[in-house]
């Protein structure tokens, strides 16, 4: 049976998948319930991503073009996420990307976008529990460690070993303990829409502090060649906003008793919901950045700038939207750990990893706990300094996004599944932002140790049997 006979079969077979007798009207009131919780925790990394996609490309592409830039990157990311939509329908055992590259492309390449993944994962609830420490340290919260000139770094250290601690706490719960996560995510979610539709305030001007330690370029004269290329570099800078997709589906591992048209919605409604509201917020917050010309640094980060540019100081909305920014920085670290466990688990279940990191019953903790714990360790290596951090975590999303959309292409030349060839753009992107960013040392270290990872994985895939690493057919 040749390759593109098999894809028919299988995903021909996949539609009888599922229980067939439909669920009573309580029973479809908790899916449905289910289904917003999970795409509440998984959507929580993402939600946050506008701001820091734009402060950072703000620095290359300057106040004149910084709405064009992002207008662009919201284009790539449409791109980007049809290729895993297409991923979400037929890999949705938590297989996600490597199921898709390992049919598509084989076992190499599926090992290493696995082992780039569950880096991502890992780094992802990093940054995020990381944040959460600058945010409260920006708001006062110390322990009053007195340790001479490394007081501070002791009180963030402490303040990360904390936070990561409360996350653990809460995801023990399991489903109730994502509800108190996705409660967080709406909640931040609502406020920042609500505040993207109100009118800037006629005194923003005056309100904005002045950063002079902060240099924007000024590239208002470009034109042509130029202004294109200056447009594509600061794009680069603004890939950020592409995070959440993979974690979508990596995290449906856990949702095994779940019919498949629900893990299907889980993972397509994240897709969706990431797109829809990070392109809405994205273009409000680059507007206003150009119309007032924000200034961003470490003390007043854009989102600070922002909502103090819509919301008057010490109103209910803004001190609500205050106390869900560190909610739903919270959510990220449970997301990434989520995410990270789902591709430890199916890794586990194809034996391309000991079972001992893994529990196949119920709710995997056990890997859960494990992915959280390394990236706490990660948190206090790098001092809890979300900025560190971040370097290297860009090079992990970019090469599992290269090699899950290039399975994707091939899967849409193979099926004749044309709408998918719009993915093509994007992944002409990522593999661009991937060449640039290999520039820093950071590039390096992943990708190594990602080869290292991969070659390991592939190595016990094989002592075990060489199971598939595909669980949906």
């Amino acid at each position: 049976m040749n390759k593109g006979t098999q894809i028919e079969t299988e995903s021909g077979s996949a539609s009888a998948t599922g229980p067939s007798a439909r669920p009573s009207r309580r029973g479809l009131i908790s899916l449905l319930i289910a289904i917003f919780a999970y795409i509440g925790l998984i959507v929580s990394d993402p939600a946050t991503s506008p701001f820091y996609a734009i402060e950072s490309a703000l620095g290359t592409v300057g106040y004149s073009l910084i709405v064009p830039t992002m207008l662009f990157v919201i284009a790539v990311a449409a791109s980007v996420s049809l290729g895993y939509i297409a991923i979400g329908i037929r890999f949705n055992k938590g297989e996600g990307g490597p199921g898709l590259i390992y049919e598509m492309l084989g076992v190499n390449p599926a090992m290493l976008a696995a082992a780039s993944l569950i880096q991502d994962f890992v780094l992802t609830d990093s940054i995020t529990m990381a944040a959460t420490v600058a945010a409260l340290v920006s708001r006062g919260f110390t322990f009053g460690l007195d340790f001479g000139i490394h007081s501070a770094l002791a009180d963030r250290l402490g303040l990360a070993l904390l936070v990561g601690l409360a996350v653990a706490i809460v995801m023990r719960f399991g489903e109730k303990g994502r509800y108190v996560f996705a409660f967080m995510t709406f909640g931040f979610m609502g406020l920042v829409l609500y505040t993207v539709f109100l009118p800037i305030l006629p005194n923003a001007k005056e309100l904005m502090p002045v950063a002079h330690n902060v240099h924007i370029p000024d590239n208002s004269q470009l034109t042509g060649i130029s202004m294109i290329i200056v447009l594509l570099f600061g794009a680069v800078r603004g890939f950020a906003l592409l995070t959440g997709f993979e974690a979508s589906v990596a995290g449906l591992s856990h949702e095994e008793d779940k019919p498949r048209w629900a893990r299907i919605a889980m993972g397509v409604g994240t897709v969706v919901a990431v797109l829809v509201f990070t392109s809405i917020v994205t273009f409000d917050i680059a507007l206003t950045t150009k119309i007032l010309e924000l200034e961003p640094s470490h003390k007043n980060t854009l989102f600070n700038l922002w909502t103090r540019s819509k919301l008057v100081p010490g109103s209910i909305t803004e001190q609500m939207l205050t106390l869900f920014s560190i909610g739903i920085l919270l959510s990220g670290a449970a997301s990434g750990a989520v995410a990270g466990s789902g591709m430890l688990r199916t890794l586990v279940r194809s034996r391309a990893l000991p079972p001992i990191l893994s529990n196949p019953n119920g709710t995997d903790y056990r890997s859960i706990f494990v992915v959280h714990g390394i990236a706490i360790l990660l948190t206090l290596g790098f001092g809890a300094n979300e900025l560190k951090i971040v370097a290297f975590y860009a090079i992990s999303v970019l090469v599992g996004f290269l090699l899950s959309l290039s399975a994707a292409v091939k899967f849409a030349f193979y099926t004749r599944t044309y709408y998918l060839m719009l993915a093509i753009p994007g992944l002409l992107m990522v593999a661009f932002a991937l060449t640039v960013n290999m520039g820093r040392y950071e590039g390096w270290v992943i990708i190594g140790l990602g080869i290292v990872m991969a070659y390991y994985l592939r190595k016990k895939w094989f002592a075990g049997g060489k199971l598939p690493i595909n669980f949906s057919h």
